[in-house]
């Protein structure tokens, strides 16, 4: 049996156009799970990882684990860097700690990114549950 590739990334939130206009709208909806529930990166890291634009991806840190869709991101080159936008999937994934600043770290988490037979990101409503439980 074949080892699972993965690959040891750092982790860079942000804000996109999309994800704004969809935070305007339904939360609940496709729309912002589209616009959130995905992660860029440079195309030289998704060859490593044999992956394809809208293949899902797991990305776990030391604070959680989260699926998410892979898009090639527009401003490569930028190796080793995984970009998601801000949001519920995100907040999966960052260091909840604010250290009294009212503000976590969102930026320069290491994280394993690593294909995943899941095909499909949680929604918003799946997220909220596990956190019930």
């Amino acid at each position: 049996m074949a080892k699972k590739k993965s690959l040891e990334m750092t982790l860079v939130t942000c804000r996109t156009i999309s994800q704004g206009a969809a935070r305007e709208g339904e939360k609940m909806g496709y729309d912002y799970q589209r616009a959130c529930g995905v992660c860029y990166m440079d195309y030289e890291d998704m060859k490593l990882l044999d992956i394809l634009p809208g293949d899902c991806v797991s990305v776990k840190s030391p604070h959680g684990e989260v699926v998410l869709r892979v898009e090639r991101s527009k401003d490569e080159p930028h190796k080793g860097i995984l970009v998601v936008p801000l949001g519920p999937w995100a907040n999966k994934i960052v260091d909840p700690e604010t250290h009294s600043t009212g503000m976590p770290s969102l930026k320069g988490i290491p994280v394993i990114v690593e294909p995943t037979f899941e095909s499909n990101v949680p929604s918003i409503k799946e997220l909220i549950s596990a956190l019930k439980s």
